[in-house]
């Protein structure tokens, strides 16, 4: 808790900073910037000079500039929004503004004043909104805001001018505090009295006492005790030094007079706090926050809803803003089909489609999602992981100690995919019990992740597997599967309880004992996480390691997901979050989420690594894709899922073999089963069997043709025969917000706030080349047609629906056709506007 001059970084140019944040301490400080503290969540207590301030939600102050202060949490968690403007800003307009000190503080608000403290509210919430969507002209904005807000002050807060010598003593006064401050931070182990930092500072004790206690709005020995007290907590919670040390490190003159501050701050001895606070932090230590790391924080999902009401507009007005652009594009799409430069189009993403462990598919509810899929879509391949989990009951040791294989579920999920014609890639793991070496696992349903306690036993499961497959199915079949080796294996004690190197020669031995059964059947790895790709060397040396073993790669698999994953190698994440909860940066500056390339850079640099290092590149496949790796990140139900999808599966034609989408149902148990309807799932199918705009992405691109007439960004046209298919899509990725990982304007049932403003596109089409009677059907796909979300919404976000609702919603959730039959002459002319995240798919089938 010191006081050091906090360095303010403006926006763009402009004079202003936001800053969102939850607060936990931070100490004396003081900035030329006038602040405005408006508390959208929780309360916080603010110290400015001697007075200390309990403000709740709603509540607002403002900090004068160079007026210390300091800020803490109480009891309940918090999100706070900083508005930060340098008085410079208004030299030119109002020359005695930065000698100014308002009186503005919602405390004293009441039922006669409300009106003027509202008005700060609505100007705060609208810079805050204008910095961050940044549309054109938003400066001018942010301007006549900042204008309206100083107006507003002058001329209804209290306020006086400090000139002259009255300014030389606050800037005097704010010099000796430091020099003070300072003076304590550097002698804070050993006893200090006041009466040693009066003479230090040539001022007698009684003047300091006062001047202290004045500007700092606590005693001497107060301020003394919970600087002691913030080193003790850490040194009990990061070393294991004895109370006695502690004592002593800290400057505590016995440890009698440490034990009773401590319990007078913390209400426990300093043993119990240790004991406590270690116990929970361990644990916390879970796979979620391994894996994800992406920091999505859920809690902060309803920050925004105290600002949208002092918006002019209303969240529901501005979804239609979001949702429809006054904006628009207009742009002009001439295609001759007869001059075209034709090439022909393999719908590789139809190779793969994935869903969670194999005993999921053993369920009745995620067989029938499962079957709508293959009579709608009919996909190639379908990857799953859990094939060797305890739950499938595969192996078993009987009393003699005799190892003994039952392949019933095996069979009975295989079965399955025979009959509806879809073939699998095999996620080979988890460890089964009587093989694990150690007791590490993941999930609730306990997938143990530890390499075998031996080998070989390992490989003769593995190889009885394969023979078993081959026996049931024929070797021809068998030949045409994909067999994967374990899942993520450099997410270590996440999803591998042991080394690189261990994993390296496990999926050696794993690679030799398929082989030897048949050359021919496929089988790799590594199944990569995305943080590790181009992040740290870990593919590097797997792939140096298959060339130097002389192993041959049937494919390449990795996983791809836009947010941006640390390894131990890359911790910049971990550090910019530890930053920002120490309010040195705002959160804008600690990027965590790629830009919306990173599906094809990542593609691209597997691609020049593999033909670099091993000389040739082999099948690369995707086992796992989707627009967030976080299981409940709200985005998944949107629409914005369906132009993604459809985006990355065209700019990725002729670059991967398959690209999977990760996964084809909400009833999904990594975690437990999402409660809500629309929880934030990754399915294309909720829990429900309601189908999301994530499927109906893969509907319609599954009415392309063959052959690709044209494809530039935004748009593809293809061709089967004399049939014509127009997809045109209008993408919007995240906003500079979200992507810094701020969650807080995604809530429950506003889900559209967190993109960049984007116009509609409006399309003049002309197909040239056509002649004859043809049927022109037209599918759109936007928020208000085929997205089973916002029609969700819009019934009220009711939970626990009957079935006849569920009916209801699958009834009216589905992309908006219209068809017409036309005689063309030549020329095929439409005007088409496609919303933002919107598609629209127009097929021209020649008729007799």
């Amino acid at each position: 808790m010191s006081s050091f001059y906090e360095v303010v970084i403006t926006e763009d140019a402009a004079p202003v900073k936001a800053i969102v944040h939850g607060i936990r301490k931070f100490g004396m400080h003081w900035h030329e910037e006038l602040e405005v503290v408006l508390v959208l969540k929780g309360s916080i207590k603010i110290r400015i000079g001697e007075n200390l301030y309990i403000l709740k939600q709603n509540d607002l102050i403002l900090i004068n500039s160079k007026e210390i202060h300091s800020t803490e949490k109480t009891n309940e968690e918090n999100m706070v929004l900083a508005l930060q403007i340098h008085p410079d800003y208004y030299r030119y307009f109002y020359p005695e503004f930065s000698h100014i000190r308002f009186n503005c503080n919602s405390f004293y608000e009441n039922k006669n004043n409300v009106g003027k403290y509202d008005l700060i509210r609505h100007i705060v919430a609208k810079i805050f909104w204008e910095l961050n969507k940044k549309v054109d002209g938003y400066r001018l904005t942010i301007a006549n805001g900042l204008n309206n807000l100083v107006s507003h002050l002058i001329n209804n807060f209290d306020n006086d001018i400090i000139k002259g010598d009255n300014d030389r003593v606050l800037t005097r006064d704010i010099e000796r505090i430091e020099s003070i401050l300072k003076y304590i931070d550097y002698n804070i182990e050993r006893k200090i009295t006041l009466k040693e930092v009066s003479e230090y500072e040539g001022i007698s004790s009684y003047y300091l006492s006062h001047f202290f206690r004045k500007n700092i709005g606590i005693s001497f020995q107060q301020y003394l005790n919970i600087k002691r007290l913030d080193k003790a907590v850490n040194l009990l919670l990061s070393t294991d030094n004895n109370i006695i040390d502690i004592v002593f490190q800290t400057g505590f003159s016995s440890t009698n007079y440490f034990n009773r501050v401590f319990r007078e701050y913390y209400n426990c001895t300093p043993t119990e706090y240790r004991r406590d606070n270690r116990n929970g932090e361990s644990q916390n230590t879970n796979y979620i926050n391994k894996k994800s790391k992406s920091y999505l924080d859920v809690d902060r999902v309803s920050v925004f809803e105290s600002l949208f009401k002092y918006l002019n507009l209303s969240p529901s007005n501005i979804k239609a803003e979001t949702r429809y652009s006054i904006n628009t594009v207009k742009e002009n799409i001439i295609i001759d089909i007869n001059k075209s430069e034709e090439k022909k189009y393999n719908p590789y993403w139809k190779n793969l489609i994935c869903f969670g462990r194999a005993s999921e598919g053993l369920r009745l509810s995620v067989q029938r999602h499962i079957r709508e899929v293959q009579r709608e879509i009919s996909f190639n391949y379908i990857r799953f992981h859990g094939i060797f989990s305890d739950e499938m009951m595969i192996y078993n040791i009987n009393e003699e100690g005799k190892v003994s294989y039952n392949w019933t579920y095996v069979d009975e999920l295989f079965d399955f995919f025979m009959e509806i014609n879809i073939k699998p890639f095999i996620g080979l793991g988890f460890m089964p019990s009587e093989l694990k070496r150690s007791d590490e696992t993941v999930y609730w349903w306990k997938g143990n992740i530890s390499p075998p306690k031996n080998i070989n036993l390992w490989t003769d499961l593995v190889k009885e597997f394969v023979k078993h497959c081959i026996n049931r199915y024929g070797i021809e079949e068998v030949k045409t599967w994909y067999f994967e080796v374990w899942n993520e294996p450099e997410l270590e004690y996440v999803f591998w309880a042991g080394t690189k190197e261990e994993y390296f020669q496990f999926f050696k031995d794993t690679v030799l004992a398929v082989k030897s059964i048949a050359k021919e059947l496929k089988i790799s790895g590594p199944a990569v996480s995305p943080g590790i790709i181009m992040n740290s060397t870990w593919l590097v040396d797997f792939l140096k390691y298959t060339k130097k073993n002389n192993i041959t790669l049937d494919f390449i698999s990795a996983h791809i997901y836009p947010e941006y994953i640390p390894t131990e190698e890359t911790h910049e994440v971990e550090e910019l979050l530890k930053q920002e909860r120490q309010n040195q940066i705002s959160i804008e500056e600690s990027t965590i989420y790629h830009d919306k390339d990173h599906t094809q850079t990542t593609i691209r640099y597997i691609n020049d690594k593999s033909q670099e290092i091993l000389g040739l590149i082999p099948e690369i496949h995707i086992t796992e894709w989707n627009t967030s790796s976080q299981f409940g990140n709200l985005i998944h139900d949107t629409v914005y899922v369906s132009s993604y999808i459809t985006k990355n599966i065209l700019d990725s034609i002729g670059k991967v073999e398959s690209l999977g989408y990760w996964a084809l149902t909400d009833i999904f148990e990594e975690n437990k089963l999402g409660v809500s309807h629309f929880h934030g799932g990754f399915g294309l199918i909720n829990k429900d069997g309601l189908k999301k705009p994530s499927y109906y992405a893969y509907y319609l691109l599954n009415k392309l043709g063959n052959t690709i007439i044209e494809q530039r960004d935004g748009y593809i046209v293809t061709r089967n025969n004399e049939d014509i298919q127009i997809l045109v899509y209008n993408f919007a990725y995240f906003d500079k917000l979200f992507l810094s990982g701020d969650t807080s304007a995604l809530d429950h049932k506003e889900r559209y706030n967190i993109f960049e403003k984007v116009p509609s596109r409006e399309i003049n089409l002309d197909i040239l080349g056509l002649n004859g009677n043809y049927k022109i059907r037209k599918y759109k796909l936007n928020q208000d047609n085929g997205s089973v979300y916002d029609e969700w919404v819009g019934l009220g976000a009711p939970e626990n629906m009957t079935g006849e609702e569920i009916r209801y919603l699958e009834g009216i959730s589905k992309p908006k056709i219209s068809i017409e039959e036309v005689k063309i002459d030549e020329e095929y002319n439409n005007k088409i506007c496609i919303p933002v995240h919107g598609i629209e798919l127009i097929t021209i089938n020649k008729i007799i």
